[in-house]
C-alpha cells in the first residue's frame, strides 16, 4: 500500500517588543515585492511541441470530471459524518479495505494482485484515487456499522446456501393462470419440460430450457415459495403454479447435489463474514445514495466542469 504521509503545518508569529521612551526608532525597511510566481510548466511536449494545461483541463473536465467532483464531495461529506460522530478512520480499516478487495479477487495472491491492476487501470485509479476509494469505503463502512444485523437465521441460511444440499431444477416464468395451464397441457401431453420452457417462459433461463443453477433449501437469493415447492417435489415431478413477486413459476425437479463435508467452525465464521458484509454492502450503498442526492445543490462555476456535471445528474443513477 502507498503510504499517506501528513506533513506538518507551522505557523509563524511575528515577534513584538518595546521601545523605551525618547529613543529614536530605526526606519522601517522599504516594503519589498515578493518574487513573481514562475511560469507554470506545460504538462506535455511532444516533438517539439507544447500542450499546455489551458488546452487539456476543459477536455478533462468534460470526460472525468463529474466524477472526481463526485468523489472529491463524497470524501468531504464522510469526512464531515466521521467527526460528527467522534469516529476515527485509522490505517488499519483502510488496509483491511485493500485485503479484503484482494481476497475478494481471487484466492490466489498473485492473480488477484493482477486482477487489481486491470481494475485500476479499466478505472482510471492511480495512486490518489485509489486511496481515497479506500477511505471512503472504510469511512462508509464505519458509519453503516450499528445498522448491521447478523442473527443466528441469516448465518444458518448462508452456510446452507454454500455448503447444504442443493437441487436441480428447471423453472417456467409465466405471466398469468392462463398460462400456466397451457404449458402443463403441453407437458402432460409427452412435450419436454424445457421444449417447453424454451417456447413459453419469460425468464432468461429459457434459452436453456429452464435449467439453473443449483438452489439450496435456505438460499436467501430464491422466493421462500419457490423453495419450498422445490423441495416438496420428487425428482421428474413437476410442481403446480407457483406464486412469485414477477408472476407464477413451473418448476421441476431435476436431481439432488449431497451437502459439502466441510469444518464447522470455519464454514460458520465464513458465514458470517459473507452476512455481514452484505448487509454493509446494501447499508453502504443506502448511505452513498443518500450523499449523492444531497449533492444536487453543489454550485460548480466552470463552464466545462458544470456541463459535465449537469449530464451525470440529470442521468439515471
Amino acid at each position: 500500500m502507498t503510504r499517506i504521509l501528513i506533513g506538518a503545518l507551522a505557523l509563524l508569529l511575528p515577534a513584538c517588543g518595546t521601545v523605551t521612551e525618547g529613543t529614536r526608532s530605526e526606519p522601517e525597511p522599504a516594503a519589498v515585492a515578493p518574487p513573481s510566481p514562475p511560469p507554470e510548466r506545460p504538462p506535455v511536449t511532444w516533438r517539439g511541441e507544447v500542450i499546455e494545461w489551458s488546452e487539456l483541463r476543459p477536455l478533462l473536465a468534460e470526460r472525468a470530471g463529474a466524477v472526481v467532483l463526485e468523489e472529491v464531495l463524497l470524501d468531504r461529506q464522510l469526512d464531515r459524518l466521521i467527526r460528527e460522530r467522534n469516529l476515527t478512520v485509522d490505517a488499519a480499516r483502510v488496509e483491511r479495505e485493500a485485503g479484503d478487495l484482494l481476497a475478494g479477487l481471487s484466492e490466489d495472491p498473485d492473480r488477484a494482485g493482477r486482477l487489481l491492476l486491470d481494475l485500476r487501470a479499466a478505472q482510471g485509479l492511480g495512486d490518489r484515487r485509489w486511496n481515497a476509494l479506500l477511505r471512503r469505503n472504510a469511512a462508509a463502512r464505519l458509519l453503516v456499522q450499528d445498522q448491521v444485523r447478523v442473527t443466528p437465521q441469516a448465518i444458518e441460511a448462508a452456510m446452507d446456501a454454500a455448503h447444504g444440499p442443493r437441487r436441480t431444477c428447471r423453472i417456467m416464468a409465466l405471466p398469468d393462470l392462463k398460462a400456466c395451464a397451457e404449458a402443463r397441457r403441453r407437458i402432460d401431453a409427452g412435450e419436454p419440460f424445457g421444449e417447453v420452457a424454451v417456447a413459453m417462459s419469460t425468464d432468461r433461463s429459457a434459452a436453456r430450457g429452464g435449467l439453473v443453477n443449483p438452489v439450496s433449501r435456505l438460499d436467501p437469493s430464491w422466493p421462500a415459495s419457490f423453495r419450498q415447492a422445490l423441495w416438496d417435489l420428487s425428482m421428474g415431478q413437476t410442481s403446480a403454479p407457483v406464486l412469485v413477486e414477477q408472476g407464477y413459476v413451473l418448476v421441476r425437479a431435476e436431481g439432488e447435489v449431497p451437502a459439502e463435508t466441510v469444518d464447522p467452525v470455519k464454514a460458520r465464521a465464513a458465514a458470517e463474514r459473507d452476512v455481514r458484509r452484505a448487509q454493509e454492502r446494501v447499508q453502504m450503498e443506502a448511505l452513498v445514495a443518500g450523499l449523492r442526492e444531497a449533492q444536487r445543490d453543489a454550485v460548480v462555476s466552470d463552464d466545462d466542469l458544470r456541463g459535465a456535471w449537469r449530464r451525470v445528474r440529470s442521468g439515471a443513477r
